[in-house]
């Protein structure tokens, strides 16, 4: 499983786009719109993330010619921070996923010597 980035560039006159990409630096000199790099988390699930940040703001998607022409949105103030809100939602959920898995991996070790030393 790869980790990517969701990223969100701001074009212009509150034009947003939401993406993925495993180098948003790279993509971002890929559009031709000239957008700048806002903010971007990594995560193994940045299909989904992108996925439902893209349903959720359907009604404010707008299309614009070239590679990734349908992940621009016309956000306004509100809709903006709803999106930082949401990425920062998944990026906690998804850094408290893989805390738990070790966690549990480690609690799962510490187990088997526990019963291995006790026979």
């Amino acid at each position: 499983m790869e980790r990517k980035y969701v990223y969100l560039m701001r074009g212009t006159k509150w034009m947003y786009k939401i993406g993925i990409s495993n180098d948003p630096k790279r993509r971002l000199k890929e559009v031709s719109h000239k957008p700048k790099l806002v903010v971007t988390y990594r995560y193994y699930c940045a299909e989904a993330v992108e996925s439902t940040l893209h349903r959720f703001f359907n009604k404010s998607q707008r299309i614009r010619k070239g590679s990734g022409k349908t992940e621009w949105f016309r956000l306004d103030p509100l809709e903006l921070l709803t999106v930082h809100i949401i990425l920062l939602f998944f990026k906690i959920v998804h850094d408290l996923s893989i805390l738990t898995l070790i966690m549990a991996i480690v609690v799962g070790i510490i187990w088997f010597f526990n019963q291995w030393a006790a026979t």
